[in-house]
């Protein structure tokens, strides 16, 4: 019986929001280059309950060898966690924007915080991703130097009010959040809101 009611309690937690919770756990550390290269790119998981994890909770990578840009990830985890209470927010950090465009392209994390230089070379196939084609990538916000980036199928309404939350509380970033700029496209939540659009509704 017991079993009974676990079962229904977490499939009613499955049908809720994606952005969903309460409290923000711990760092995490997702780096383990020695098997970035390798021919299981599931052994990027740390555990089989990564998935799952990552679906209750809005994870934003952030660079461990940009200074810069993982203060620009804790800011944004920071902002979002007392603003956007729901989203859930937890930073992760990858070893370098390199690992961070392979979780991205293959599908194994959905928010990140790149350099603007490394975020285009991503999209465009170049060094150090020129071995990823078509990578998918969108952004939704611009902090100059660095990009809040994620999956084009990236859930526009949760794209939207990321992009408002943290356009909203810009004192509270190291640089103010505004519009995505330059050759990578905005993602459509994020191009609704700073159009000043409706919220999308998918």
């Amino acid at each position: 019986m017991k079993r009974r009611t676990i079962i229904k309690s977490v499939a009613s937690v499955a049908a809720a929001f994606v952005l969903a919770g309460h409290r923000p756990v711990a760092v995490t550390d997702i780096n383990r280059p020695q098997r970035l290269f390798g021919p299981r790119l599931a052994d990027l998981n740390p555990d089989r309950m990564w998935p799952v994890y990552r679906r209750y909770h809005l994870l934003i990578v952030g660079p461990r060898d940009d200074e810069r840009g993982n203060a620009f990830a804790a800011a944004v985890v920071d902002v979002l966690l007392r603003f956007l209470p729901a989203s859930r927010a937890q930073l992760v950090r990858a070893a370098d924007a390199r690992r961070i465009g392979v979780l991205i392209a293959t599908d194994q994390q959905d928010v990140a915080i790149m350099a603007a230089g490394s975020a285009e070379a991503l999209f465009l196939g170049k060094q150090p991703f020129d071995d990823i084609r078509d990578a998918p990538l969108s952004l939704i916000v611009s902090f100059g130097s660095h990009f809040l980036v994620c999956r084009p199928n990236f859930m526009a309404r949760h794209a939207f009010l990321i992009a408002k939350t943290l356009a909203e509380h810009k004192d509270a970033l190291p640089t103010p959040a505004r519009a995505p700029e330059g050759v990578v496209p905005a993602h459509r939540g994020s191009h609704a809101f700073f159009a000043g659009e409706d919220m999308p509704n998918d």
